[in-house]
């Protein structure tokens, strides 16, 4: 929201009472110009430095108001309107205006400021089934002549999922200046709970627990940037499976007309508790680059990107590098109604040579989603949101035991508060 003055009328119209020299003038345009060309900071200093040299020159003291007010400083903009107000010189229509201006400036810092601490829960409710649940080849027999069990084939289930978590942000009380631009310092903080349970592969029961934590800055409507310090602990079976801690910093940069590029980061540390999975305990990185768009007047969105990444693990065979990229959009279709599809591929290269095979793993996972969601504007599930998602995933690999089909469908009942 961008409060001008011309919500103050024109005011070298009705401002006769404030006459000024050309040099004088020269210096008022300079400073208009100065904020209408994003150097609110600049005009500031400008338009200060006329008023000291004529206190009476209420035109230019208003155009300081609306000046502070393009940096969020509500507290000067205020001051120096309310001055404007209390000069008995100021005509009647100019007094009016200002009046109104004054009132915006109320609703604007309330809705800036009036909260600087947000807490936002979150609950969800899934059904789901999964046509291969383990990951398993199609076929127990595989080439070289090996056998599998017949339980490490692909098998199929049904269960659920649950969802609750509680996000906290707080947005620092006053804004800082940087260059010409006017920074938000806050900080987001997030606790959540995840599982996953089916009806008869309880084995495979998923849970984790997240702990998240970590600054944000925003600069003006051009950019945004945060630092992620997270904590996941994962079960399987019901079993303590894995710590995974994370740092994920992330900066987006606004392109204009609706559209943005970010750049992220991530390193974990994957600590695995069980015995068998020491081998897999490793270090990830991965950094990538995205662009996402609105179009159709904001009713489609779209974004693609591509991420790179290397994993480390103790055991040679478990360390991998690869890239990942994907494209996707949604669009609105209805009131509260929208369809989205999401297309990825991930392509894996490991190093170490795989037990039996004598050769390295090497993997392409193609990943398609497609789905549809309504959220509720009435009646006993007012802003509640229903989604339905079908999800296909196609793993190609060059040994035949990595090589499976999942089919996923799931419909989910969830709200944020």
């Amino acid at each position: 929201m961008r409060l001008t003055l011309a919500a103050l009328g024109s005011f070298s119209a009705v401002c006769a009472f404030a006459q000024s020299t050309a040099s004088s003038d020269d210096q008022y345009r300079q400073g208009l110009y100065q904020r209408e060309t994003g150097q609110p900071y600049s005009a500031i200093e400008t338009l200060q430095s006329l008023l000291a040299a004529d206190p009476s020159l209420n035109r230019a003291r208003l155009e300081l108001a609306v000046s502070y007010y393009r940096t969020l400083n509500f507290a000067k903009a205020k001051a120096e309107a309310q001055a404007v107000l209390n000069d008995p010189k100021t005509p009647e229509p100019v007094r009016l205006s200002v009046l109104s201006f004054l009132k915006q400036l109320e609703l604007e810092e309330k809705a800036q400021f009036g909260k600087p601490h947000r807490f936002e829960p979150s609950f969800s409710l899934s059904a789901l089934y999964d046509s291969n649940v383990n990951a398993g080849p199609d076929s127990a027999l595989l080439s070289g002549g090996l056998q599998l069990d017949p339980g490490s084939t692909a098998k199929a289930d049904s269960g659920y999922a649950v969802q609750a978590g509680l996000n906290h942000s707080w947005t620092a009380p006053v804004a800082v200046r940087m260059g010409e631009s006017t920074g938000r310092f806050g900080w987001n903080s997030q606790v959540s709970g995840y599982y996953k349970g089916y009806t008869r592969l309880s084995d495979y029961n998923l849970g984790v627990a997240t702990v998240a934590t970590g600054p944000t800055l925003v600069v003006g409507q051009g950019w945004r940037g945060n630092v992620n310090f997270q904590a996941d602990r994962l079960t399987l079976g019901d079993k303590a499976l894995a710590l995974y801690s994370s740092i994920s910093p992330s900066s987006t940069w606004s392109l204009g007309k609706g559209s943005e590029l970010t750049v992220d980061a991530q390193w974990v540390y994957r600590n695995f508790d069980r015995d068998q999975d020491q081998g897999r305990t490793s270090h990830y990185n991965s950094v990538g680059l995205s662009y996402g768009g609105l179009f159709n007047q904001n009713r489609l969105a779209l974004q693609g990107g591509v991420r790179l990444f290397s994993e480390s693990a103790k055991e040679s065979r478990f360390s991998n590098s690869g890239y990942e990229y994907f494209v996707g959009g949604r669009q609105n279709v209805w009131t509260g109604g929208d369809l989205f599809a999401r297309a990825s591929w991930r392509h894996s290269g490991y190093e170490g040579d795989e037990v039996f095979f004598g050769i390295p793993r090497r993997e392409t996972e193609q990943r398609l989603e497609l789905g549809a969601s309504h959220q509720y504007q009435a009646g006993w599930l007012d802003k509640w949101q229903t989604a339905a998602t079908l999800t296909r995933v196609h793993n190609q690999a060059n040994l035949d035991l990595y090589r499976y089909d999942r089919d996923m469908v799931q419909v989910t009942l969830g709200r944020s508060y």
